[in-house]
């Protein structure tokens, strides 16, 4: 399975299978903010945009915008990719010391 971004393929698991591999040089998480990152971790539990905003305490509206931002940040080209390197660079993204995700009552 590759998945194509923009105008060139890249790889993207680590585990060595030889149908996905890293392409961490080319995912430069350093560039998202605190929040962006936040919403990265909560995409990856395959959390729906409502249920994000709700987590988070912000409004759906604005999960929107980040997933926006991410996709364009990370140089990707669809929400499926991004909570694909959610899963995938989970590590590289959490904090040292993450503040867990609030339960939706």
């Amino acid at each position: 399975m590759r998945i194509v971004l923009k105008e060139h393929t890249r790889l993207l698991c680590q585990c060595g299978c030889g149908v996905l591999r890293t392409a961490d040089e080319t995912l430069d998480l350093a560039k998202l903010t605190e929040r962006e990152r936040e919403v990265l971790l909560a995409l990856g539990t395959g959390s729906p945009n409502r249920l994000v905003a709700r987590r988070l305490g912000i409004a759906e509206r604005t999960v929107k915008g980040h997933v926006a931002s991410l996709v364009s940040k990370l140089g990707l080209v669809s929400r499926v990719e991004v909570v694909a390197v959610a899963i995938l660079h989970h590590q590289r993204i959490c904090t040292e010391d993450p503040a867990p995700l609030p339960k939706v009552p």
